[in-house]
């Protein structure tokens, strides 16, 4: 093989970058931890790349689409401004979602104990499934629907509760605040009739919210709410950042279309909201984000963004982004579509919006998302008449899945940055058709290929986890050497490198 020379100039690969909110650049580095699956959602980890491309790969449908349908009185539709997860401990999927009241009109909510609640108020539920396909929804006994309180609702908000995002917090001391979850609450000036149709009124207690509860049923807000008082409808993404040790929000916060950002030590005081990310020239006339599911994966963020094309069609589809630190964000795949609509008849023709949660199953990973049948409603353009109600689907796709770096028939490969490896042997994510394979060489610093590691055996077939084998072992004195990983490919696709003890 024929031996690398020094390589220093970087290959500019065609990912678009979305505007940001700043003019600071990313942070430098690139680490390689143990365990941690290194995808190729960015440049970060990439030196050089010859004839391979970045492909966006999407997700599969599950059959039995849509998995949550509103199918109770309090159901006019089931819809994720919500949070999807799978708890480990209790072996449950669970699902809090949005609704609203089918039968009731003009005719507001009466809670009793002289508590109201607008005709069209938002409401939370919870559902819970054992494989994530079938759930259920079980009598919670604490919101009166109708004076009954044997349903699925949840006692959550004080006059409209929307875009609610739970966050199971294991390490909290404190059990009785191991479930968080952040919501807006709006409407607390009331509601007034606009073309026979009722809107909630802006009030002095509207705002981002926050409530701890021991289970994840029964809740407690917080005295100091709204912890930020900001408008910021449709879906809230909570989340804790590992390395910054920080509670990090996102949503609208007040920003119009656009993605915000706060952080908090304590989930109870939060920064004052940043602009992070919004759509450019490049997204089309009058294009905004409705909302993004944001999650961490593999250490890296991901965000599953909601293209509003209000100047063209209405209609909303999902692209992906990605960052580092969750404040500069890189879209992905030249802002290939990820999550397309289904056919214009279809629940899910005019709009489609993920969950934030990325749920990994054994060598699938788990999406949840809310189908939508027509366009967006827009001033000055006719009503928009669904023939199917809000409903929530689930999209399924392989490990590591949401990227590759695809070879075709006259091969090529890629180089990565230096980094010090961490310890243990090296495993990749791919898929290599008949007649194709992956090889690896390590180099050192220079690029230079190692002796000995100039070559390893050929991965083939579909490997979801398979090991790099060379001739002879890394030398222990490597270990504290940056290296250089070569990938070198033909009629395949890598999705993943890590290394594991």
């Amino acid at each position: 093989m024929q031996r690398v020379t020094a390589i220093c100039e970087l290959m500019l690969i065609a990912t678009a970058m979305s505007h940001l909110a700043t003019a600071a650049d990313p942070p430098p580095g690139f680490q390689v931890e143990l365990g941690v699956r290194q995808l190729f959602l960015d440049d970060v980890g990439l030196e050089r790349v010859e004839g391979l491309r970045r492909v966006v790969n999407p997700p599969q449908r599950h059959p039995e689409n849509p998995v949550v349908r509103p199918d109770q009185p309090w159901e006019d539709r089931c819809q994720v401004y919500g949070t999807a997860m799978y708890d480990e401990e209790a072996g449950l999927f669970k699902l809090w979602y949005l609704t609203t009241p089918r039968d009731r009109a003009l005719r507001p909510l009466d809670l009793g104990g002289g508590r109201v609640r607008a005709p069209h108020t938002t409401l939370a539920a919870y559902a819970f499934s054992q494989d994530g396909i079938r759930w259920a929804k079980p009598a919670l006994e604490q919101f009166p629907y109708d004076g009954d309180t044997r349903n699925n609702l949840l006692d959550l908000g004080v006059n409209n509760c929307e875009g609610i995002s739970v966050l199971y917090d294991a390490a909290d001391a404190d059990r009785s605040r191991r479930w968080k979850c952040i919501y807006w609450d709006h409407g607390s000036g009331g509601f007034e009739l606009r073309d026979g149709k009722p809107y909630c009124k802006p009030g002095p207690d509207d705002g981002l919210c926050v409530a701890f509860s021991a289970d994840g049923l029964v809740w407690r807000p917080l005295r100091e709410n709204p912890v930020l008082r900001v408008y910021s409808d449709t879906n809230q993404n909570l989340l804790f950042d590992m390395r910054r040790k920080q509670y990090v929000a996102f949503g609208r916060f007040g920003l119009g279309r656009r993605i915000a950002r706060s952080e908090s030590t304590d989930c109870v005081h939060w920064s004052e909201p940043r602009l992070v990310m919004e759509c450019d020239e490049a997204d089309g006339p009058g294009t905004q984000y409705y909302g993004a599911g944001v999650d961490i994966y593999e250490g890296v963020y991901v965000a599953m963004l909601w293209l509003y094309r209000e100047g063209g069609d209405a209609k909303i589809d999902t692209q992906l982004a990605t960052s580092r630190d969750g404040i500069h964000w890189t879209r992905v795949g030249e802002r290939a579509t990820w999550l397309a609509l289904g056919d214009d008849d279809s629940w899910e023709g005019g709009m489609v919006r993920s969950v934030e949660r990325i749920i990994v199953r054994g060598d699938e990973l788990y999406v949840y998302y809310c189908g939508v049948h027509g366009p967006h409603g827009r001033p000055g353009h006719p009503p928009v008449e669904r023939r199917h109600r809000t409903a929530i689907g689930l999209l399924t796709l392989r490990r590591d899945g949401f990227i590759s770096m695809d070879a075709g028939d006259e091969g090529g490969w890629l180089m990565t940055r230096p980094f010090v490896p961490p310890a243990g042997r090296i495993f990749v994510n791919a898929q290599v058709e008949p007649g194709g394979e992956i090889r690896a060489t390590m180099c050192d610093a220079d690029a230079v290929p190692i002796a000995g590691l100039e070559r390893s055996g050929a991965i083939q077939g579909d490997v979801l986890s398979a090991p790099l084998v060379w001739p002879q072992p890394r030398p222990a004195e490597l270990s504290s050497r940056s290296l250089r990983l070569r990938f070198t490919m033909k009629r395949a696709k890598l999705y993943a490198y890590w290394f594991e003890p």
